[in-house]
């Protein structure tokens, strides 16, 4: 399991919900345009860019910011919380 932060930045809303609801369907929003998501393979995370590309348009811009685990450990919110542990469940 590979641990991303995707951010967004899209001008059109229809497009903004459907980039948001795609990346929704991977992982947590934890502010408007930020996402933390997982895949289990690189493939999905081919799929998931190819998926996105058709709702982005000139201008627009995503982005994926890789989270191995330990910077993951290292991370936390201003309150001293940690961030979300990925992946939130394990199937053994």
């Amino acid at each position: 399991m590979q641990t991303y932060l995707a951010c967004f930045d899209i001008q059109d809303d229809r497009h903004r919900r459907h980039v948001a609801a795609l990346l929704g369907k991977h992982g947590l929003r934890v502010q408007k345009s930020v996402f933390e998501i997982s895949v289990r393979s690189p493939e999905q995370l081919q799929k998931l860019h190819t998926r996105a590309q058709r709702w982005l348009g000139e201008g627009d811009d995503l982005r994926f910011y890789h989270l191995c685990c330990e910077c993951r450990q290292k991370s936390h919110a201003m309150d001293a919380r940690p961030v979300a542990d990925f992946p939130l469940a394990v199937m053994l």
